[in-house]
């Protein structure tokens, strides 16, 4: 009995040394540990979202023809400045002027017909009341007089008709503006039997554009209409142009699955530098604050190594916590003080950022260094990439 108590009180003990030791070389490497860290401190954040769009004319009109025919002469070209009324095209008019010749000749038939049944109505009525005529023959009287005059409004309404198309085979412009494109060529057919062809494409003013933005849902609640906006084209990579949010249009666009919603951007374009059909990389100001508190970024993505976590009372339970909630609440959040040399974690409440620092509402003073990464004396770590004003902390 006694050799199987000396054994269980060895075993004991050798457990236990083992146990010390760990906790000991836990404590060294613990102790091994350099934090870097920034400062709080104040500065100027400006929250912003990002969107893709195209700029386009503020009002850009279709032109098309209503007759069939061929182009007879073209008088206006790309880029041409042109007045409402002035012509820009002329279809072959010949067809149209013979069609309403007819018409006219008809309308002139017509007319004859009602002046002769109108005689014969005349004259019927008044052998009816003479006692001579019957009731049938005025009747029939009547009835070709009405006739008649149905074939005059016929004629007149195929007349006005054939002087519509006369008249559309001038295409005019229907506002003062510039000729931005242009898809027929002299001697061309258009046809216009199922639907109108589009000639030519007017912009009314290129020193005022628009830009249609697509803005993602998880986005668009931030934008409003009179925020400033701020946007580069491919082609003056170097140039910054301004705009201004005019309108967040209700309908949704869903592209393979992604939800977005257009954005109108007034832009002023007085040298007329930005053409319509360039892309355009916009950034909306949603938000500005001037001298808050903030933090990097970076201190809200530490996370500690768990032999800073185990054992220490409030770090256990922050962690506990987060666990519970499965994921963080977006406005409160979890970073590490360094207090007297050892980091310390602190729930704080967050504001606006702008990608690089974000505003601290509250849980932090000026005062106050938070790390910011962690890692082994003497390595080299992520001491090249560390932001301006980080600090090792051993």
């Amino acid at each position: 009995m006694r050799a199987p108590l000396r054994w269980g009180a060895f075993l004991f003990v050798l457990a236990a040394g083992g146990l010390l030791a760990w906790r000991f070389v836990r404590k060294a490497d613990d102790a091994k540990l350099e934090f870097v860290t920034v400062p709080i401190a104040r500065r100027d954040i400006t929250a912003t979202v990002s969107a893709t769009g195209t700029l386009d004319p503020v009002v850009k009109v279709l032109v098309g023809s209503q007759v069939s025919g061929r182009i007879q002469t073209l008088s206006a070209n790309y880029n041409d400045p042109v007045k409402k009324g002035q012509v820009l095209a002329q279809i072959e008019p010949s067809s149209f002027k013979a069609r309403a010749d007819q018409a006219e000749a008809q309308l002139a038939k017509a007319r004859a017909t009602v002046m002769d049944a109108d005689r014969a109505f005349r004259r019927s009525r008044e052998l009816f009341a003479g006692k001579i005529g019957s009731q049938a023959d005025l009747d029939a009287a009547r009835t070709r007089l009405q006739l008649a005059e149905a074939d005059l409004k016929q004629g007149s309404a195929n007349l006005n008709q054939a002087r519509v198309d006369l008249a559309n085979t001038r295409i005019l412009s229907p506002i003062d503006g510039v000729v931005i494109s242009r898809s027929v060529e002299e001697g061309q057919t258009v046809a216009a039997s199922l639907s109108a062809p589009t000639l030519f494409t007017i912009a009314d003013d290129l020193a005022r554009l628009q830009i249609v933005a697509n803005v993602d849902e998880a986005d668009v609640g931030q934008v409003a209409e009179g925020q400033e906006v701020s946007f580069t084209v491919d082609a003056f990579p170097q140039s910054t142009f301004k705009g201004t949010v005019q309108l967040i249009r209700n309908s949704p666009e869903n592209v393979q699955g992604v939800v977005t919603y257009q954005t109108i951007i007034q832009v002023a374009n007085p040298e007329q530098r930005l053409r319509p059909g360039m892309t355009a990389n916009v950034t909306i100001v949603v938000a500005k604050k001037k001298s808050v508190l903030a933090v990097s970024n970076a201190a809200l993505r530490f996370r500690p190594p768990k032999s800073l976590v185990s054992g220490n009372p409030k770090a256990e339970d922050t962690a506990s916590a987060e666990k519970k909630r499965g994921k963080r609440q977006k406005s409160r959040v979890t970073v590490w003080r360094l207090a007297k040399g050892v980091p310390q974690p602190e729930k704080i409440r967050i504001g606006i950022t702008d990608g690089a620092y974000t505003e601290v509402k509250e849980g932090l003073d000026e005062k106050d260094v938070v790390v910011v990464s962690a890692q082994s004396a003497g390595s080299p770590g992520p001491s090249a990439a560390s932001p301006e004003g980080k600090s090792p902390v051993r």
